[in-house]
């Protein structure tokens, strides 16, 4: 028994322990457990405060009256206070100290009322030293759970400062850009006025009524007849032409091309119009003419520093005896077409050709002689006309020109300038002519001694 009893009590020891240690490691797993919850809280409170402090942004708390209750080290170098310890001693009423404008504090707890957040909302905000910034705030309000009391609102502060003055200054630069728009569009409908006035001035110089030769003869009796083609690149061109009457016989036909188009080429136009009838004493020599024009536009280019080249060509026709004195200065070479003989030609030169004017001060210019008969036409052009672009980098020139002309030598002139014309716009790359064009005919109908007190038929 004893024995038996010692086994009794030995194994209710046994259980008691094994009870109480079972106890004991109960109570071990919840202090492991609590001390774990703890710890997890001590880190994230940690790891909030980490980026509490070391956050680029501000981050606050403030109450709804306008009272910070937390402040990070960010925004306090934001707003210019050495610590957050001082921002919260100072700045003590937002709406008053803060915001530059006093209603800003009103209106960001009015967002919060409806919204329960804000987000980008911008203000000026005074810093330490009165100093003025821009701030962009994203913030909400928090509440206490259990009876939706509102706490306290809670948010982040950007510094927008930089951002805010390129943006004003971008709409400095924008408004300026649209002051220069609206002042160039005035500029430019002023100028698209001078140029339509300037056109149709233009075309008043060149649109004049020919004259009849001899002059009691209708234009459709005259013994010379002129036709033209004319079409400037731009609303006005540098391509001129005049046809100067110089005697009840005689006709001067002067044509010229100013380098370039618009509305310098066509300014350098009306000077040389204006020359022309200076010089019309002098008109029925065409060197002495094309000498004297020269002259006069080297002492205006001069004047003005405008330096320009003028290609001219200046014919005389005769009436009575059909002969015809010329001379050129750097033009390109008329045509002279023989409708009886079925020949046309480049007008034939026996002299040099005469450098272009305006260029060199004592250029000199000689008369070339040749005789036109009934039914001649002689096809003046300026370089507009041939210098077209065709597929292939190649260019019209002045070869496929005379062929044109010589294909339809027997048309009348104005229907042959027309197809000759449509001609070179089928060829050209772009189907239009990119510089002035111009082709003037002039035509010799009869020649002879006519009795001007009548009529010839």
């Amino acid at each position: 028994m004893p024995n038996a009893a010692n086994a009794y009590y030995t194994s209710r020891n046994i259980m008691n322990r094994q009870k109480a240690s079972s106890k004991s490691q109960g109570k071990s797993n919840r202090d492991r457990k609590y001390e774990k919850t703890i710890e997890a809280l001590r880190r994230a409170e940690q790891k909030y405060r980490s980026i509490f402090e070391n956050a680029t942004e501000g981050i606050f708390q403030t109450t709804p009256g306008g009272h910070y209750l937390s402040a990070n080290p960010a925004l306090a170098q934001m707003y210019g206070y050495d610590s957050p310890e001082e921002l919260l001693a100072v700045l003590t009423d937002v709406s008053r100290q803060l915001y530059v404008q006093p209603d800003r504090r009103a209106e960001f707890t009015l967002a919060m009322q409806q919204n329960g957040k804000v987000l980008e909302f911008e203000s000026q905000i005074y810093r330490r030293d009165g100093s003025i910034i821009w701030i962009s705030e994203n913030a909400r309000a928090v509440h206490d759970e259990l009876n939706g009391e509102l706490l306290y609102y809670e948010g982040m502060v950007q510094d927008i400062t930089r951002r805010k003055y390129a943006e004003e200054q971008r709409e400095k630069a924008e408004y300026r850009l649209s002051c220069y728009a609206e002042e160039l569009r005035e500029k430019n409908a002023q100028l698209e006025a001078d140029l339509e006035m300037a056109r149709d001035i233009q075309q008043v110089f060149l649109t004049q009524a020919y004259p009849s030769f001899p002059r009691n003869l209708t234009l459709q009796e005259s013994w010379l007849r002129f036709f033209h083609w004319y079409r400037p690149a731009a609303q006005v061109g540098g391509d001129f032409f005049c046809v100067l009457p110089l005697s009840d016989t005689e006709a001067g036909v002067f044509i010229c091309d100013v380098l370039g188009h618009g509305l310098r080429a066509a300014l350098v136009t009306a000077i040389v119009r204006g020359l022309l009838e200076q010089l019309t004493p002098v008109a029925l020599d065409p060197r002495r003419l094309l000498s004297e024009i020269n002259g006069g536009l080297l002492a205006i280019f001069r004047q003005t520093e405008m330096p320009m080249l003028v290609s001219a060509f200046y014919l005389v026709v005769n009436t009575v005896d059909g002969k015809m004195r010329y001379a050129n200065a750097g033009h390109p070479r008329p045509f002279h077409v023989h409708r009886e003989r079925g020949i046309a030609e480049l007008l034939r030169f026996q002299a040099p050709q005469g450098p272009a004017l305006g260029i060199f001060e004592k250029a000199t210019y000689q008369n070339n002689h040749a005789e036109a008969s009934a039914n001649d036409l002689i096809v003046l052009f300026t370089d507009g006309v041939f210098e077209v672009e065709m597929a292939e980098n190649d260019y019209y020139g002045t070869e496929r020109l005379l062929a044109a002309v010589r294909k339809r030598m027997h048309l009348p002139a104005g229907q042959l300038f027309g197809e000759v014309v449509a001609e070179i716009q089928q060829c050209s790359v772009s189907e239009q002519f990119t510089d002035d064009m111009c082709l003037l005919g002039v035509e010799l109908t009869r020649t002879g001694l006519a009795d001007s007190s009548r009529r010839v038929g």
